[in-house]
């Protein structure tokens, strides 16, 4: 609220609320807040002044190999089994397990397994 009070003054309490609403639909409760009490500031002040947020989203070598592989995608150029290897490492990289990646998408195991390591 002490961003909500540097803002909007008198009303910041009643702003507040709607900023944490704002939050709660787009961000959700879970939301991890990367750029700590500063990034929660700036979530703040743009919600007061613009109405909505767009948090930053660093780039990371696996955010860009996935840009890269769904580019190819779209454009028709990967083979069956290319797609299949990217989005197996994508998932992996998520779950951290051939197990867990082989249950959210579906595969067996082993096929996981062999798709990573080609």
């Amino acid at each position: 609220m002490f961003a909500a009070e540097r803002i909007a003054g008198d009303d910041a309490e009643e702003l507040s609320g709607e900023v944490e609403k704002w939050i709660e639909r787009n961000l959700g409760r879970d939301y991890l807040w990367p750029g700590n009490i500063r990034e929660l500031e700036q979530c703040v002040r743009n919600c007061l002044v613009r109405g909505e947020y767009h948090p930053r989203q660093p780039a990371t070598p696996e955010r860009d190999a996935a840009r890269r592989w769904l580019a190819e995608a779209e454009a028709g150029t990967l083979t069956a089994d290319e797609l299949v290897s990217h989005y197996c490492r994508w998932v992996y990289g998520q779950v951290g397990t051939y197990e867990g990646t082989a249950e959210r998408i579906g595969l067996d195991r082993r096929t996981v397994k062999r798709k990573i390591i080609e």
